[in-house]
């Protein structure tokens, strides 16, 4: 079941985006940098909590397995482009249509007030597939800084309406 997300789940959303930034990314960012992931720093989970109307989550029996992260487009774009910013679904439920899922209810909620939706993710990622096999349209690529590394963002959009 999908659903806005409630102030509640925001340590269960940090939980899952720390797991997935640990498994998505062991291979491209630094490992030190991974390490100090803590799924249980308060600052990050009172961050969720002050921006939990972008999130909405996917339970399976009361448990969320996943989570979406989406709002008004931060790339520059004019106001007829939203973005998802983040998308995470647990390790031990992939493959199971949610991410999908996930993004089909926030493009719904989006296309009230867009036209069309971005996406980006690291060149590196895996996600480059998914996002281009569910209509994505790679249109260029942007930059994204962690610490003092730079990484290559692949951006695609999707139409909304």
């Amino acid at each position: 079941m999908i659903r806005d997300a409630k102030i509640s789940d925001a340590k269960e959303i940090v939980l899952i985006n720390s797991n997935g930034w640990k498994q998505t990314y062991k291979d491209i960012f630094p490992e030190d940098f991974l390490n100090k992931l803590n799924p249980n720093d308060e600052i990050n989970i009172e961050k969720c909590r002050q921006k939990i109307e972008e999130y909405a989550v996917y339970e399976i029996n009361n448990k969320i397995v996943g989570f979406i992260r989406y709002g008004k487009n931060r790339k520059g774009y004019n106001d007829t482009y939203a973005e998802i910013y983040a998308i995470y679904v647990d390790y031990n439920y992939q493959k199971n249509r949610i991410g999908t899922k996930l993004i089909n209810y926030a493009f719904s909620k989006l296309k009230k007030n867009y036209k069309y939706a971005l996406i980006s993710t690291l060149k590196e990622n895996s996600a480059n597939i998914f996002y281009q096999k569910i209509g994505g349209k790679y249109i260029g690529t942007c930059l994204f800084k962690l610490e003092k590394n730079e990484y290559i963002e692949n951006i695609y959009k999707f139409k909304l309406q």
